[in-house]
């Protein structure tokens, strides 16, 4: 496969990422980037020594930029992916998809019809003790799932959120720490314990008064597998700890604390105990008190199967649709907490 051109469009923190990602793989080359933000893309053009284009439309119509990455607030993503589509491009889109079911579909439409791929970044599922995990379930090594939980208590403090007014607003974020910073282990829940059937949820500002949507949220969630589960999430949790997930099923638990597997208690031995021991590559990501603690692994993971679904002809493997089912749960548990009522997915 002969080298692949990307381009950028945002320079916020997450997109540097994004361009060490694709500069660590052979068969990806960044060309330029685009963003309002002059100075500041200028300055992270110079560093990756690439091209600013200062104009969207002349970034899309490049004709070396095949894929471009989505790296602006949440409520643009659909907007700009969609404008990247009818250009001819390969989209990947940050997470959320964006802030609406209505919105995510609207791109994951336009993505169909230009017939081009779109990804929708969750690179947690990459991680290879993820990975482990979730071969396990499906192989039944749990059993009938019991319980499946989600903890996310994260701290973001005030210079945080006046650093990028868009974060914590309900326009352009969708939300606050469940769509924002829980979403990435929102997503692996529903990937370990299947989809959601219903939850009933509390959403409120505990800590940070001066942004419009909740620091802090809980829920509690049925699956359609018929397993329950808690989900915390928060920004309010000072100092921050690792984000977990447990898994209980009826022959044993397993606990991802960060990103590696710190309890694997099953009642019959099996080979995923020799994988986890031999276990490379890890992702050393912390984004517990600090939001460009990021290991760029997960993320190259997910490129490099773009690149793959791009020459094989197939999906993504997290493509439009799979963005959608955590953006989901997030707004029934949003309209769950305004309602004071279970919401049914």
């Amino acid at each position: 496969m002969s080298a692949v051109g990307f381009g950028i469009i945002g320079c916020g923190n997450i997109s540097t990422i994004h361009a060490q990602a694709i500069q660590a793989i052979a068969q990806a080359r960044l060309k330029a980037l685009h963003s309002h933000s002059g100075p500041r893309v200028e300055k992270m053009a110079r560093q990756y020594e690439v091209d600013f284009e200062p104009h969207l439309d002349s970034f899309l119509a490049r004709k070396d930029i095949e894929v471009v990455s989505i790296c602006t607030p949440s409520g643009t993503h659909a907007e700009l992916g969609a404008r990247a589509a009818s250009a001819g491009k390969h989209v990947i889109v940050e997470k959320p998809i964006d802030v609406t079911l209505e919105k995510a579909q609207e791109l994951i439409t336009a993505c169909r019809k230009a017939n081009v791929k779109l990804a929708v970044i969750f690179q947690a599922r990459f991680l290879p003790a993820v990975q482990i995990l979730k071969k396990a379930i499906d192989r039944g090594r749990l059993g009938k799932l019991i319980l499946a939980d989600a903890h996310v208590k994260w701290y973001r403090n005030r210079q945080y959120y006046d650093a990028a007014r868009w974060r914590g607003t309900l326009s352009l974020d969708g939300g606050g720490a469940l769509i924002n910073q829980s979403i990435h282990t929102i997503d692996l829940l529903q990937y370990f314990a299947g989809p959601a059937a219903s939850v009933f949820g509390f959403a409120e500002r505990k800590l940070h008064s001066y942004i419009e949507a909740e620091d802090t949220a809980v829920a509690v969630l049925k699956f359609k597998n018929g397993a329950v589960g808690v989900l915390e999430g928060a920004t309010s949790i000072y100092p921050g700890f690792s984000r977990r997930v447990e898994i209980h099923g009826e022959k044993g638990s397993v606990i991802l604390d960060g990103n590696d597997i710190t309890a694997w208690k099953l009642s019959e031995s099996g080979d995923e105990e020799k994988e986890l021991a031999q276990l490379k590559d890890r992702d050393l990501s912390n984004g517990a008190s600090d939001p460009m603690a990021l290991d760029i692994t997960g993320h190259r993971r997910q490129i490099e199967d773009l690149l793959a679904a791009i020459q094989q002809d197939r999906s993504p493997m997290i493509d439009g649709e799979e963005g959608l089912k955590a953006l989901g749960l997030v707004l029934a548990i949003y309209r769950s907490a305004h309602e004071q009522a279970l919401v049914k997915l």
